[in-house]
C-alpha cells in the first residue's frame, strides 16, 4: 500500500569535491499518476554559513538531480533539506492599466536561447493564467498589446504560485559529508537536529569583500554576455550606471545620430523603423536571441541594462549581419528594476538536472 512519504537517496554515503553527487526522490501516493508537482530543495553546510536554494519538477511521483560538486569545495558536512509542494511551475496575472483588448502577446526568452510567443486571453476583469510550463533556469517574460503600432504601455501584476508561500506535503532532511570532513563536523552529526535546518529564521554570515571595483557594465558582460556577443570593438550604451536611457521613448529613438553610418528612420506610422547600417539591413536581438524590430522597439528603455551595437559583418546573425546588430540586454539579478510601466519579469524556472554546484550560492 502506499505511503504519504516523501522518500530521499543518494547514489553513494559519502563524496570528494569534484565528484558529481545523485540524488533520486520518490513520492509513494503519486507514483503511476498522472500527479505533477515540485521539490524544493535548501542545501546548507553543517555550521550555516553557505546556503543554495533549487528546486526540481517531480513528475508521476519522482524527481531526480545531480551536482557536479567544486574541487574546491570546503570539506564539511553538508544538510540537504527537501520540501514537496504541491504545485508545478504556472503563471497567472491580471492588467491593471486601462487596456481594451481581450487577448494579450506573450513572449518569453529561455535561458537556452529558445523563444517561445504566444496569444493568450483575458477574461472579463482582464486576468489571465498560462497553462503549467516546464523548463531550466530563468526566462524573461514579456507582454504587449494585440493590436500593433501601439505603445507598450502595460502595467501587469504578475505572480507565480512556487515562489509564494506554501504548506509542505511532506520533507525529508538528510546530512552527507563530502571531502574529508573536520572531526568537530563528525562530532556535530551525532546530535544532528534537522528541525534546526530550517528556511524560516536561518542568517548567514556577514562577508566582507575588498577587491578592485567592477562597474555593472563589467560584471554584466561577465555574467551574461556569450559567444560573438563579446566582440571588444562593438560600441556599448550603459544603462545601469548611467541616466542615459531613461525617459528615453525607446531604442531607436535613443540611438538615431550616436552611431556612425547607422542610419534610423521612421517608416509609416507608429513605431515601424527602417534600420540600415551600409546599405544593408540591420539585425535585432534581445538577450541573444534574435527578434524582429517591434520587439525592440516596444521594450522599455527602463528595464534595459546594456545596448551593444555591432558593426557590419556581425557573423552571430543567421544571414551573415551584413549591417551589423544592435543587441538589447535586459536587467537581471541584482540589477534587476524597474521603473517604468511593468510588463516584463525575471522568473525563476526549473534547476537544470544536471548543474555545477557554485561556490558563491545565487540566493
Amino acid at each position: 500500500m502506499a505511503s504519504d512519504t516523501l522518500a530521499v537517496s543518494f547514489d553513494k554515503p559519502k563524496y570528494q569535491p569534484g565528484d558529481t553527487l545523485s540524488f533520486y526522490a520518490v513520492y509513494d501516493t503519486w507514483l503511476g499518476t498522472k500527479k505533477i508537482g515540485t521539490l524544493n530543495l535548501e542545501l546548507q553546510d553543517i555550521h550555516h554559513t553557505t546556503t543554495w536554494r533549487f528546486r526540481y519538477p517531480v513528475i508521476r511521483g519522482e524527481a531526480s538531480g545531480d551536482f557536479i560538486l567544486p574541487k574546491d569545495l570546503p570539506p564539511d558536512l553538508y544538510v540537504f533539506q527537501f520540501s514537496l509542494q504541491n504545485d508545478f511551475f504556472a503563471m497567472e496575472g491580471k492588467v491593471v492599466s486601462p487596456y481594451k483588448d481581450s487577448t494579450l502577446i506573450i513572449a518569453m526568452f529561455l535561458a537556452g536561447k529558445e523563444f517561445l510567443m504566444d496569444t493568450i486571453p483575458l477574461n472579463k476583469q482582464k486576468e489571465f493564467k498560462l497553462p503549467k510550463l516546464l523548463f531550466s533556469d530563468r526566462a524573461k517574460v514579456f507582454f504587449k498589446p494585440t493590436k500593433k503600432n501601439r505603445q507598450n504601455d502595460l502595467e501587469i501584476k504578475m505572480q507565480v504560485t512556487l515562489d509564494s508561500t506554501y504548506s509542505a506535503l511532506d520533507k525529508q532532511v538528510l546530512a552527507i559529508p563530502i571531502g574529508e570532513v573536520p572531526a568537530s563536523s563528525l562530532r556535530d552529526v551525532k546530535s544532528f537536529d534537522p528541525k534546526t535546518f530550517s528556511i524560516e529564521g536561518t542568517t548567514l554570515q556577514n562577508v566582507e569583500v575588498v577587491a578592485k571595483r567592477k562597474t555593472l557594465v563589467d560584471t554584466y558582460e561577465d555574467n551574461y554576455v556569450s559567444g560573438m556577443f563579446k566582440m571588444s570593438d562593438a560600441i556599448v550604451f550603459d544603462g545601469m550606471e548611467s541616466d542615459q536611457l531613461l525617459n528615453q521613448f525607446n531604442v531607436f529613438q535613443f540611438l538615431i545620430g550616436k552611431v556612425p553610418g547607422l542610419r534610423i528612420q521612421l517608416s509609416g506610422e507608429g513605431m515601424n523603423y527602417s534600420v540600415q547600417w551600409q546599405g544593408n539591413e540591420t539585425y535585432f536581438f534581445l538577450d541573444e536571441m534574435q527578434v524582429d524590430m517591434e520587439t525592440i522597439a516596444t521594450y522599455p528603455t527602463s528595464d534595459i541594462a546594456m545596448i551593444k551595437v555591432f558593426r557590419p559583418p556581425f557573423y552571430g546573425a543567421y544571414s551573415g549581419g551584413a549591417g551589423g546588430a544592435i543587441g538589447v540586454y535586459t536587467k537581471r539579478g541584482l540589477v534587476s528594476k524597474n521603473n517604468g510601466p511593468r510588463h516584463n519579469f525575471l522568473v525563476n524556472g526549473y534547476t537544470p538536472e544536471s548543474l555545477e554546484l557554485p561556490l558563491s550560492p545565487k540566493l
